[in-house]
């Protein structure tokens, strides 16, 4: 049985695409694709799993995680499963890392490395979702101020915008992390709003995706009246935010400047075959199109 990991990138569709792929289990099952996303990951099957080296019994509990991932990859070869989907960005690293560490993704290889070792070898393919890095970090930012963060400052900005990883770092890593399989990256821009399409790349056009699929109801990124709420009930004032009812965007125009010129590297850098580590997968449609032109497409 071929495994396929999609690890992420929050913020990058996978909401989206697991909402899909929930939906339509049955009909995967039923062409032979198993399907894990959150639903059943973080029931504790991946405990252990991404802990940090150092921690004390974390070799036990990595053991134990492993064990248990080949466990239910044995039940699934018996039922004759050809391929299994996991969906969970965790895999990749947290958003709430990322801000504390003022990184993206900084523990991407490591943590995708011990995903890998625990299917034992059955990895034929994994898929990394990327977003614009303003539009990342900014819906990071939100997420964060609705956990319990405070709203940051200048110099915090400055900070992610000046941080040393942008997603062709993410990248390396992962493809280093995943020697032998194949790497596919998927940006927001292009296909993040349609599943359908992803699944088609992840299991290599081996039959139709279902188009079955709606939009509404999934989650979004919180959006400045329920930031202010946020602040509101913290006690806080709520002047730090900008007026207005759509997403929060709290990077002024240099730093967007510096952020998108940064995306449209790493996007040369993966269409001009991103050193033969991964595949860039974009779609051409004319309805697609659009979505990507401040991106340099």
């Amino acid at each position: 049985m071929d495994v396929i990991l999609h690890v992420g990138s929050h913020l990058s569709g996978v909401s989206t695409l697991a909402s899909y792929l929930n939906r339509n289990r049955k009909f995967l099952r039923s062409r032979g694709t198993a399907v894990w996303t959150s639903e059943i990951t973080r029931k504790g099957l991946f405990d252990g799993l991404t802990l940090k080296s150092g921690l004390d019994g974390v070799d036990r509990r990595r053991a134990r995680g492993a064990g248990r991932v080949q466990l239910r990859c044995a039940l699934l070869e018996r039922e004759r499963a050809k391929e299994l989907l996991v969906l969970d960005p965790v895999m990749l690293g947290s958003m709430e890392n990322n801000l504390v560490s003022e990184r993206l993704y900084p523990a991407a290889g490591e943590r995708v490395a011990r995903m890998v070792h625990a299917f034992g070898g059955r990895v034929k393919r994994v898929i990394l979702g990327i977003r614009a890095l303003e539009d990342y970090w900014g819906g990071a930012l939100a997420h964060g101020l609705q956990k319990g963060a405070t709203v940051p400052c200048e110099a915090t900005l400055d900070r992610l915008v000046t941080q040393p990883r942008s997603w062709r770092k993410v990248v390396m890593d992962v493809a280093c992390a995943a020697p032998e399989a194949e790497v596919l990256v998927v940006p927001f821009e292009r296909l993040g709003h349609r599943p359908q399409s992803i699944l088609g790349y992840a299991v290599g056009g081996r039959f139709a995706p279902p188009t079955n699929f709606r939009l509404s109801g999934l989650a979004q990124v919180p959006k400045l009246p329920e930031l202010r709420d946020v602040l509101c009930d913290r006690g806080e004032t709520t002047d730090v935010l900008p007026q207005g009812m759509d997403r929060w965007h709290p990077f002024g125009g240099l730093q967007v400047d510096i952020l998108r010129e940064i995306y449209v590297e790493d996007l040369a850098w993966l269409r001009a075959g991103a050193d033969g580590l991964a595949y860039l997968i974009e779609d051409s449609a004319p309805e697609q199109a659009g979505m990507a032109n401040r991106f340099g497409a």
